[in-house]
């Protein structure tokens, strides 16, 4: 793996999304989906999925890596099988025909509209109504489909024979046939349904709350619980699928591209500034001041830019002091401006985010070329009132000074700040476990310093070690009774 490729990986977001592996000349050879980025991509490039003829024969091939993250795992379940669907790639054997896509079909023309699942979008009589899909089939269209009938429920008897329908007496046919609802209250269902598919689910909740407190004040807690479980099912189902008429994929990426460009867009209107490309967020993570560290990510139009993303370990002692460690991050990243080949160093941001406060600018302020537009995020000492969190609070520099200001499109800089946050301490994490792993080794009689570092010359890691096979270990150690050591301790990890 080269190392460009390993950098690009070890900053993967732990977050629900689709990945593309590239060859050398940017084909897309396969696509992939993941609960968490970073696990599954590092899974290929271990022995984990070695076993696969296929992915044996692929990843001597893969050279680059692109995602795109989805806000949920559904989401990213079927945005994988739209693409697969839509490009084709070499070494995705299954998902490349419409046999493995399913669609939500509503007959709206009819007088009890029905909601059915069907396989393929060719046949004429889907005109008379809404299609929405594609799903993968199997568990995510299925999942859709029953919790759809459990919340608003329809009308799939044949022969209209209703009363002999298992459904109905389950409550999951409302029975139109035999009069048991009416044409109008169906209606609704129904309409809901399409509402929900189409995206409109907040405004449909805020509806059912009220609907739910109004009967809660009359008295009326059978339909008030009712109202209840139905809007608990559709916040959970809601955060399963939010978005609808999935026919084009790239669609999706571009939308969700565009969206991050104009929160571009509006933050630089509301700063004054009239360009703004790239922003740098700073975030320094301690406990009590040991192993500090401090992380730099970027953000460019509006998109992570994760190949940039850095990590500066503290230099200046161990003494709890964020301001002066933020100092030292800062002053060694503008340091290098002139002195690197490294295109994150020597490319200058636009706007520079840190967390801090006015304490925080206060001393940083000094070191930062006057072409930035400098700010920083804190929490304030005032709640939001949803949920009672702390509201954010913003400040920059001018002409010297330190202001607050309020910031109508605040997510993009609460967006980098948790991410600067996020990736701080994962390497905090990563580097205390490693740490850890290390120690190990000093715990074994026989493993001096010397021993140690061929040890972990020859096979990089303690993990390395403990995939070694006796033998091997043997040709480093050159002695049975310490490499049996060895192997006990590292079995017990």
């Amino acid at each position: 793996m080269n190392s460009s490729l390993e950098r690009k990986i070890e900053v993967l977001p732990e977050l629900p999304g689709v990945y593309k592996f590239l060859d050398s000349k940017g084909e897309i050879l396969y696509i992939g989906k993941a609960i968490n980025l970073r696990k599954r991509v590092t899974s290929y490039f271990s022995k984990e999925l070695n076993d696969r003829p296929r992915i044996r024969q692929m990843m001597p091939l893969v050279k680059d890596i692109s995602i795109t993250e989805a806000n949920n795992e559904i989401e990213a379940l079927i945005l994988e099988s739209a693409l697969i669907r839509r490009l084709q790639p070499q070494f995705n054997s299954a998902l490349k025909d419409d046999k493995s896509y399913a669609w939500i079909y509503i007959s709206t023309k009819e007088k009890f509209p029905t909601v059915k699942i069907v396989r393929s979008t060719e046949k004429g009589e889907y005109k008379n109504g809404k299609l929405f899909g594609p799903y993968p089939s199997g568990f995510t269209i299925k999942r859709v489909y029953t919790y759809l009938r459990k919340l608003y429920p329809f009308c799939t008897c044949k022969n209209k024979d209703c009363a002999s329908s298992l459904y109905f007496h389950i409550g999951l046919c409302p029975g139109p046939y035999i009069g048991a609802i009416s044409e109008e209250d169906y209606r609704k269902n129904i309409n809901s349904i399409i509402k929900f598919l189409q995206g409109k689910k907040e405004n449909h909740i805020k509806r059912l709350e009220k609907e739910m407190n109004i009967y809660s004040r009359h008295q009326e807690y059978e339909k008030a619980s009712q109202l209840r479980d139905r809007i608990k099912d559709l916040r959970y189902i809601g955060e399963s699928i939010d978005f609808t008429y999935y026919d084009e994929a790239l669609s999706y990426e571009t939308k969700r591209e565009s969206a991050r460009k104009k929160s571009f867009e509006y933050l630089a209107t509301e700063l004054g500034m009239e360009n703004l490309k790239r922003i740098e967020c700073y975030d320094i993570s301690n406990i009590q001041g040991k192993h500090a560290y401090g992380s730099m990510v970027v953000a460019v139009d509006g998109k992570l830019e994760r190949s940039h993303y850095r990590i500066f370990k503290i230099r200046g002692g161990d003494n709890p002091n964020d301001p002066a460690m933020l100092t030292e991050v800062l002053q060694r990243r503008f340091n290098n401006l002139q002195k690197t080949y490294d295109e994150s160093l020597s490319s200058i941001p636009d706007l520079l985010l840190i967390d801090g406060g006015k304490g925080q600018l206060s001393v940083v302020k000094e070191y930062i070329p006057n072409s930035i537009y400098l700010m920083g995020i804190s929490k304030g000492k005032h709640f939001k009132r949803a949920g009672l969190l702390l509201k954010d609070e913003f400040w920059f520099v001018k002409d010297g000074e330190i202001l607050q200001t309020e910031i109508l499109n605040p997510e993009i800089l609460i967006d980098l700040r948790n991410e600067a946050h996020r990736f701080a301490i994962t390497h905090y994490r990563k580097q205390s476990i490693k740490q850890s792993k290390m120690s190990i080794l000093d715990e074994i009689d026989g493993i001096g310093t010397k021993r140690r570092k061929e040890l972990l010359t020859k096979f990089k890691s303690v993990d390395g070690i403990k995939k070694a096979k006796e033998d091997e270990i043997y040709e480093v150690i050159k002695n049975r009774v310490v490499v049996k050591k060895i192997i006990e301790k590292l079995t017990n990890l």
